[in-house]
């Protein structure tokens, strides 16, 4: 006898949260999880409490949901979500929905919309951020997929979503994989931030000679202005805290090397398929490949160290890190919001750009200050012709008036040899984008000069071609 609202299928730390947090908001939860002995623990310590019902027959678990059946999969992203897929719709009936939560690249996320649909089963592509806390507490939820689909779901992803000022965290970017290219680019951005913020705690250890806890201070304190934000927040709590058997900053006995899962990667290959350039985004995974690399390199000893001291407190200037943070921050979600808009039309999605920076406000890895005030300029839909110019027209004068300290920023960290990838990125990204001219001419010209590529010119209408004044004969 059927009773639950809902199933969860995969009982990783996602999928425990969400179940949870299903439960709380007063749904009947099934779940079912590969290996039995990870259900049997959930159950024993978390879900029996809370009334959720554990299954380890995959028929008995989708029995036990009232139809139309609605399965959420969190499982690891690849071939282990088209083999959940591929039990469960031999299992399930026309109208039933699978809802799949986990890192999906959107082209998968396509294919198994299409597959789906032919089988009159609804298919929901969805990317939920907010790690652990946020899936458990409300995290932030972009929708791809079936719209029939989501009319059936729509009210429990938005119970269980984050709020910000009462309003859900979720929204419905169109068809196929268009909610989880959303979140492919929502961890593009998270990448480019998270490097920016290191690459400011590298400066501020190595050019200023400040400990962890007090870079964590200042982090804590920018988190009270302009650039407050979750990862500033976390920065802060993790530069703060101390590793309980060595009595350290946990962060300074941390190797340094940071691994990736690949959504930063794809990304980053989006960017470049669709036109659009990121290189932000695409500094912040090079420097992660660096990360785990570097000691094939540095032992050359190629390199001398900076001969300059550590500066004194009277020569620091904390601004212009808080100055050079703020633009870093911007031109991120730029550049993500600029894949999105090429993305909507050239991948036939018809997302709305708005709406990512409306979810992206509460529950998620990226929200902050600054995302809120990108939603409040691109919300006036009438207006809504080039997302990008309109946000670069709304901080030009933020823009001007830091840059003179981002210069300086990396005036100084090049001098201490410290490296700024995704900083440098970002001012030549802004210097580039609203330049009056660059140097692509010669670059066209070379290309016709070796390649008879032809080219355009300013004075007058056609494409061309020159010899350059060399005679060229068999």
């Amino acid at each position: 006898m059927p009773r639950s609202d809902i199933g969860v299928y995969g009982l990783g730390v996602m999928g425990e949260s969400i179940a949870l947090n299903l439960a709380r908001n007063g749904y009947k939860v099934s779940v079912f999880n590969r290996t039995p002995e990870k259900t049997r623990k959930f159950i024993s310590e978390r879900g029996a409490a809370r009334g959720i019902e554990g299954y380890y027959d995959l028929s008995e678990f989708i029995r036990s949901i009232n139809k139309p059946r609605k399965v959420i999969i969190f499982v690891k992203a690849g071939a282990p979500v088209d083999e959940v897929i591929s039990l469960l719709k031999s299992l399930l009936d026309k109208g039933d929905v699978i809802i799949d939560c986990g890192n999906s690249h959107f082209k998968d996320s396509d294919r198994r919309y299409i597959d789906l649909t032919m089988r009159g089963i609804h298919f929901l592509g969805v990317g939920v951020s907010g790690g652990e806390e946020g899936a458990l507490k409300g995290p932030s939820i972009m929708v791809g997929g079936s719209i029939d689909g989501y009319l059936l779901v729509g009210e429990i992803l938005e119970k269980i979503s984050a709020k910000f000022d009462g309003t859900p965290c979720v929204a419905y970017f169109g068809t196929g994989g268009a909610g989880h290219f959303v979140k492919t680019v929502h961890n593009g951005i998270e990448y480019s931030i998270m490097q920016a913020i290191a690459e400011a705690y590298h400066f501020l250890s190595t050019v200023y000679g400040l400990r962890s806890e007090i870079i964590g201070d200042l982090f804590a304190e920018f988190n009270k202005g302009e650039l407050s934000s979750f990862l500033i927040e976390a920065a802060a709590n993790v530069l703060k805290f101390r590793d309980e058997e060595t009595g350290s900053p946990l962060v300074d006995l941390i190797l340094d090397e940071a691994e990736q899962k690949g959504t930063g990667l794809w990304t980053s290959q989006a960017a470049i398929e669709l036109g659009v350039p990121a290189p932000s985004i695409e500094e912040a995974v090079t420097s992660r490949l660096i990360s785990t690399r570097r000691r094939l390199y540095s032992s050359l000893g190629i390199l001398k160290d900076s001969p300059y001291a550590a500066m004194s407190e009277a020569q620091m200037d904390i601004e212009i890190v808080r100055d050079t943070l703020k633009l870093c921050f911007i031109a991120s979600y730029i550049q993500g919001l600029d894949i999105l808009h090429e993305g909507s039309t050239a991948l036939k999605y018809g997302l709305n750009v708005a709406d990512a920076a409306k979810v992206w406000r509460a529950g998620c890895i990226i929200r902050s200050r600054i995302i809120q005030e990108i939603y409040t300029i691109l919300k006036d839909k009438e207006s809504f012709v080039n997302p990008i110019s309109k946000i670069l027209n709304y901080y030009s004068d933020d823009i001007n008036s830091r840059l003179p300290s981002m210069i300086k920023y990396l005036q100084l960290a090049f001098n201490y040899k410290v490296p700024v990838p995704v900083t440098s990125s970002i001012i030549n990204y802004l210097y580039s984008v609203t330049s009056r001219r660059l140097p692509a001419n010669l670059i066209q010209a070379l290309r016709d000069y070796f390649g008879a590529h032809m080219f355009k010119r300013i004075d007058k209408e056609g494409v061309f071609h020159s010899t350059w004044g060399r005679i060229i004969s068999d």
